[in-house]
C-alpha cells in the first residue's frame, strides 16, 4: 500500500446527516444561538472556552465537530506517558501534522504515576489557563468502570460528552454522510479476519461492523482509526508509504511521511 487517499463514495448511499444527529445539531444551533447571539446579532465574548481531548481518532473529530459552534475551542489536549511512549494507533506524530491541518494547536500532556493525581494535576494546570470545559469523544463506559475524564476532573473543569450513549449506527453513518476520510489504524485479529487495519470507513466497512457482534464504534478497543480529513480540515492529512504490520494479536497500521 502506497498511499492512502479517499475513495469513492458509493452512489447508491446518500451523503446526507444522520436523523439522529441532525436533531442533536439543531439543539446545539438553538443553545448557541440563544446563548451568544445577541439583539444586533452579534456574537457575543461569553463562548466558555474548551479544549478537546484529541485522540487522532473517528470519535474525538466528530465531538470537535459537533462543538465548534457551541464553545470556544482553544487547543486540543492529548494525554501521553511521560516516558514518550508512542502507541502504534495514534502515533503523536500524526495527531501534530492533523492540528495543523485544522489550525488548532494541539498540547502533548505528560501523564506519570499516580496517574490519577498526575492527570489531576495537569488539569489544574489546564483551568488556570482559562479552560472550563474538556470534551471528550467517550462514547460509553469501558468495561464496565466509571468513565475516567469525569472521575479525574471532578471539581476542576466541566465535562462536555456530546457523543455519549448515542446510537452506535448513528455515529457512523454521520461519519461516512458528512465526508470524514477515516481509516482504521489498529484491529484484534480476535474480533476481525481477516483484518480491517487499513481500511477506510466507508459505507460497506461500517455495514459489516454493525453486523459484527461487538461495539461497533470500537469503544471497547476492538479497533482505532485515524482520521484524514473531516469538514474542519483546511486541507487533507496525506501518508506516504503505507503498511500494514502483523503482530501476535493485532495488525496496525504505519507510514513513512506525511503532509
Amino acid at each position: 500500500m502506497k498511499r492512502l487517499y479517499r475513495k469513492a463514495e458509493s452512489a447508491l448511499h446518500p451523503k446526507t446527516p444522520h436523523p439522529y444527529l441532525v436533531q442533536y445539531r439543531h439543539e446545539c444551533r438553538s443553545r448557541f444561538t440563544s446563548r451568544h447571539i445577541n439583539d444586533n446579532n452579534r456574537i457575543n465574548d461569553t463562548m466558555t472556552k474548551a479544549a478537546v481531548l484529541w485522540t487522532g481518532g473517528k470519535d474525538s473529530a466528530l465531538a470537535l465537530h459537533l462543538s465548534l459552534n457551541l464553545y470556544d475551542v482553544r487547543s486540543l489536549i492529548c494525554f501521553v506517558p511521560a516516558d514518550n511512549r508512542q502507541f502504534y494507533a495514534h502515533p503523536t506524530q500524526l495527531m501534530a501534522l492533523q492540528a495543523q491541518k485544522i489550525g488548532i494547536p494541539i498540547e502533548f500532556v505528560p501523564i506519570s504515576e499516580p496517574y490519577k493525581r498526575s492527570y489531576r494535576q495537569q488539569i489544574e494546570t489546564i483551568r488556570d489557563r482559562g479552560i472550563e470545559v474538556l470534551i471528550t469523544g467517550d462514547i460509553s463506559t469501558v468495561g464496565g468502570m466509571p468513565n475516567w475524564i469525569d472521575e479525574v476532573a471532578t471539581g476542576l473543569l466541566g465535562v462536555e460528552k456530546p457523543l455519549w450513549e448515542l446510537d452506535r449506527g448513528a455515529i457512523l453513518d454521520t461519519l461516512a454522510s458528512d465526508q470524514f476520510e477515516v481509516v482504521c489504524s489498529l484491529s484484534y485479529k480476535k474480533h476481525f479476519e481477516p483484518t480491517i487495519t487499513g481500511r477506510h470507513l466507508d459505507f460497506e466497512l461500517i455495514s459489516e461492523l454493525k453486523q459484527l457482534p461487538i461495539d461497533a464504534c470500537g469503544e471497547q478497543g476492538e479497533y482505532h482509526t485515524w482520521v484524514l480529513d473531516a469538514p474542519f480540515f483546511k486541507t487533507p492529512v496525506r501518508l506516504e508509504d503505507t503498511r500494514i504490520v502483523d503482530a501476535p494479536e493485532y495488525c496496525y497500521l504505519t507510514y513513512e511521511s506525511g503532509v
